[in-house]
């Protein structure tokens, strides 16, 4: 048999032991309750939903331009494994990225919809003037 493995201290008696050796017994005490109580940060969101940034993405490679549509479809596959792994900070910052790219798709794609016809209208008229 092989001997029992030491137990690692907890967080808590971790930030004890510290609190402990920079400011005595009562302060630490009175810390390490008032940080016990204080409730956790919740990790940031990716999206409203788990799938919200793929539907963006895969929305903006049909309604816009297809290639930023797919670079934003693997962003948001990047931050939903960043989320799934306990990488907030990560998955934050690819859920951004994918966001921004998809609504720069669509913005793109619109651009030139809305583009293509006033240039050709203002070609014609400049046509139209020159004779």
């Amino acid at each position: 048999m092989s001997p029992p493995k030491p137990n690692k201290p907890r967080g808590w008696e971790l930030k004890f032991r510290t609190y402990f050796q920079v400011m005595g017994e009562e302060k630490a005490l009175e810390m390490l309750v008032s940080i016990e109580t204080d409730p956790p940060p919740a990790s940031p969101p990716v999206g409203r939903s788990r799938h919200s940034l793929r539907c963006l993405a895969v929305a903006s490679i049909i309604c816009g331009c297809s290639c930023l549509g797919v670079m934003a479809l693997v962003f948001a596959v990047k931050a939903e494994e960043r989320h799934k792994a306990g990488k907030p900070e990560e998955a934050l910052f690819w859920g951004h990225r994918a966001r921004r790219l998809a609504l720069t798709s669509i913005a793109v794609w619109f651009g030139v919809l809305v583009l293509g016809p006033l240039l050709l209208w203002l070609l014609s008229y400049a046509i139209a003037q020159a004779e």
